[in-house]
């Protein structure tokens, strides 16, 4: 058993390529640790400029991070006005506990690269893993609050 968590430890140190997920607010709590094994359960995937990403109404299978590029998001949550994405940013988590069906198309403004993680992925992460399960849960509830407050302030102009 100790010669396995001395492998593992090497792994552990050999690559920090695992730090890059700190850029996203959900996972900027989380030790070098939960980073390096919530980075195992992602994967890269790169857009084309114009390049569609998903559509509103499909089923919500992967939640994306984005590492590079612009992301347009049109239709979000019945909005007629267009959103833009950018790195630091993600796309998929207020669907993942809503309907979890997309609320919106997300297409590549520009070359894009995503980290992607699938939904049953980081509900499993979460669920097994309470105390980085917990911090990525608050990160989330804090996003979502000024998420709210954001969309009430814009319909406050909206009545003026």
């Amino acid at each position: 058993m100790q010669r396995f968590f001395t492998w593992l430890k090497g792994r552990f140190k050999s690559s920090r390529k695992y730090l890059v997920l700190k850029q996203y607010s959900l996972f900027a709590d989380l030790s070098d640790f939960e980073l390096y094994l919530l980075y195992e359960l992602t994967h890269t995937r790169c857009f084309e400029a114009g390049e569609l990403i998903y559509e509103e109404g499909y089923p919500l299978e992967v939640i994306y991070f984005v590492h590079s590029g612009d992301i347009k998001l049109k239709g979000l949550y019945g909005s007629t006005t267009d959103k833009q994405v950018g790195p630091g940013e993600y796309l998929g988590i207020f669907d993942m506990y809503h309907g979890k069906k997309r609320s919106s198309t997300a297409i590549a403004q520009s070359d894009a690269s995503l980290h992607a993680i699938s939904r049953t992925d980081m509900i499993s992460f979460i669920e097994s893993r309470p105390r980085a399960g917990v911090k990525i849960l608050s990160a989330i509830a804090s996003d979502f609050c000024r998420f709210v407050f954001e969309v009430a302030k814009d319909n406050e102009h909206k009545l003026d």
